[in-house]
């Protein structure tokens, strides 16, 4: 009978090709409907029916590091394992790295603050940031620098994918702003960028175990960001700036001479200006924005997230879920239309999207080499 089936006949004989087409065609999709909602499952997500009415997007534990614990809060307002949001200190531990973390996210609810000192309304007044978060620790085994790598990965290729044509312009066009560390590839079957973690972080500082308050972030300045200190690196030659630390770890050169050893406290400080999590939306500018979510094929990004490029192993990761990411029928809207066509010299609208990527440096707030850690 079913091969009966696969030729186009019934049981009893009868032509039943243009049945066999509907029903592969249902197959199908049917198929593609529950690898696409295989991750969000494993994960332990709300349905839609069953996401909290109060905010479209949370921050959870990575179900691809299953293995490192979390600290949550216990007064959670929400049903399942999600991170605080408002700058409350998480602890977390693995097998290869122990410490803090603090997540925070622009244009979600602003639950109370048990131990920050300062609010998100404080927090992200007078800034572009879309998120931040901040890691504060010690490596459990000696690890090279350029081993250490943070970025964004998908266990499925995107959906609705623009044109490879316009995503190699757009990237020939950053080349100039990319550390030389910078790998991608995002028309594979598991889509990725990836670059060193201390090429990417906007503040970076080493300190000794016995100067870190254990029940606080150290390091941190009157405006909530880390105080940059790369003193015990004990090289003159490592920049003190953020800016210029980024670009000289840029170079694998300069990555392969140091180590994060294991008797040292590092502190690593992200926030992306471009990427807004509330809205799953990457805002160039206050007209020209790209919803994302029809594209990552019912994967979430990362928030935060470390690991080790040789082994695959994570030192810390955290995702973003949005509420859309769990609908199969989301479709890109009309940007989608020139992004995807097969003829893209001489398009108007290419030409404006790639001089507004080009120049998006200039919404950044200290003007730094283009953020990639949306990932991150």
């Amino acid at each position: 009978m079913i091969l009966d089936l696969f030729r186009g006949k019934s049981s009893n004989g009868n032509d039943t090709e243009s049945c066999s087409c509907d029903s592969s065609k249902n197959f199908i999709v049917n198929e593609d409907r529950a690898a696409f909602s295989s991750y969000a499952e494993q994960s332990g997500l709300p349905t839609i029916e069953n996401w909290p009415n109060d905010t479209n997007s949370i921050v959870t534990p990575s179900q691809r590091a299953t293995e490192i614990k979390y600290d949550l809060p216990e007064n959670n307002t929400l049903d399942f394992h999600s991170l605080p949001m408002n700058g409350d200190i998480v602890r977390f531990t693995g097998p290869n790295f122990e410490g803090k973390l603090v997540s925070r996210m622009r244009d979600v609810p602003l639950y109370p603050c048990k131990d920050s000192r300062m609010t998100n309304a404080e927090y992200f007044k007078g800034r572009s940031r879309q998120y931040a978060w901040t890691v504060q620790g010690r490596f459990k085994r000696r690890i090279r620098f350029d081993q250490v790598v943070t970025g964004q990965e998908f266990g499925r290729p995107f959906r609705n994918t623009p044109s490879s044509t316009m995503v190699k312009r757009g990237l020939d066009v950053l080349k100039h702003k990319l550390p030389e560390t910078f790998e991608c590839d995002l028309f594979c079957q598991e889509p990725r960028f990836e670059h060193p973690l201390i090429a990417g972080c906007q503040s970076f500082r080493v300190d000794r175990p016995e100067n870190v308050d254990q029940n606080d972030i150290h390091g941190i300045d009157n405006d909530g960001n880390i105080i940059e200190d790369t003193s015990l690196l004990s090289d003159p030659a490592v920049p003190q700036g953020g800016v210029a630390r980024r670009k000289y770890f840029s170079k694998n050169c300069n990555l392969e001479r140091f180590y994060f050893e294991t008797e040292h406290v590092y502190t690593f400080d992200f926030y992306a200006n471009f990427f807004s999590p509330a809205r799953h939306r990457l805002e160039l500018t206050p007209f020209f924005s790209v919803d994302l979510i029809p594209y990552f094929n019912g994967y979430p990004l990362f928030m935060s997230m470390a690991k080790d490029k040789r082994t695959g192993e994570y030192f810390w990761a955290t995702e973003i879920w949005h509420k859309r990411l769990l609908k199969f029928d989301e479709r890109p809207g009309g940007l989608h239309r020139f992004l995807s066509g097969s003829s893209l010299s001489d398009n108007d609208d290419t030409i404006t999207t790639l001089t507004a990527i080009e120049s998006i440096d200039e919404k950044s707030e200290d003007n730094s080499e283009v953020d990639f850690t949306w990932k991150s």
